[in-house]
């Protein structure tokens, strides 16, 4: 559940960047506390899954310094 939440939120707004506070806002809500650098884990998984189905996956795009979102 937590993995499609993150899918909705950054394919829910093309292109608009949503750095990790805000995508475990919408992972998780205020329910739980997690690491930061667990967004970078589920992104990682999310690419893994969806190259497994489609090598040249690339819709999630990974901003430096900012944080991910999903190419428009």
């Amino acid at each position: 559940m937590a993995e499609f939440n993150l899918i909705k939120s950054l394919a829910q707004y093309p292109g608009v960047v949503k750095d990790r506070n805000q995508l475990m806002d919408a992972m998780y809500g205020d329910s739980i506390y997690v690491d930061d650098r667990t967004i970078d884990s589920h992104i990682k998984r999310l690419r893994k899954k969806f190259r497994s189905y489609d090598i040249s996956f690339d819709q999630i795009r990974t901003r430096y310094g900012s944080g991910y979102s999903w190419r428009d």
